[in-house]
């Protein structure tokens, strides 16, 4: 394969188990996270970007700058995300910012850098990693499946506008997986 990507939440999960899989495959990645372990920092074709998504103000330039150094990018995989759950009013308002950017925001941005590009190539794939709480709304994650279901109408919208423009768009809703992003809540797959 002669792919380039761009994988965030590369440190852990899914991301991941992605970015394992596509530098195997012989495809060149570039990985952002808040931060990697040094076991990621040695996959061959990997490149590490180190980036908060959940700090939208400093998204436009990052990524405008980052869009510019790898222009070659050819396909994106939107799958950063914070799982947050409880009841409402339990939630402090920063705690929903943060959540509803990271989980949403950062993907729009992200494609909003790059879109550009491939347009104009008429080539790429988008690859939104989104969740089953898009499907329906569950207890105690108001905010959480808020920001999935803004994923799920953001990538039909997107695949609208995008499909005379020899760009795929794709939502892939996975089910509960055991992975770190459990780590922190009072529940596990």
């Amino acid at each position: 394969m002669n792919h380039t990507v761009i994988v965030t939440g590369a440190s852990r999960g899914i991301g991941s188990a992605i970015t394992d899989r596509l530098t195997k495959s012989g495809c060149k990645v570039v990985g952002i996270a808040r931060s990697f372990n040094e076991s990621h920092k040695e996959l061959p074709r990997f490149t590490p970007y180190s980036l908060d998504l959940s700090v939208v103000d400093n998204l436009p330039e990052s990524l405008k700058s980052l869009a510019k150094k790898h222009s070659g990018v050819d396909t994106l995989i939107c799958n950063a995300g914070q799982g947050l759950f409880g009841n409402l009013e339990e939630l402090s308002y920063e705690q929903i910012q943060q959540l509803m950017n990271i989980n949403f925001l950062s993907h729009v941005y992200l494609v909003k850098a790059f879109l550009p590009q491939m347009k104009q190539a008429k080539k790429g794939n988008i690859i939104l990693i989104g969740s089953e709480a898009a499907l329906a709304g569950r207890r105690q994650g108001s905010i959480y499946c808020a920001s999935k279901f803004a994923l799920r109408g953001f990538t039909q919208a997107l695949r609208e506008e995008c499909a005379s423009s020899g760009i795929r768009v794709t939502l892939i809703n996975p089910g509960m997986v055991q992975t770190s992003f459990f780590d922190d809540l009072h529940f596990s797959p």
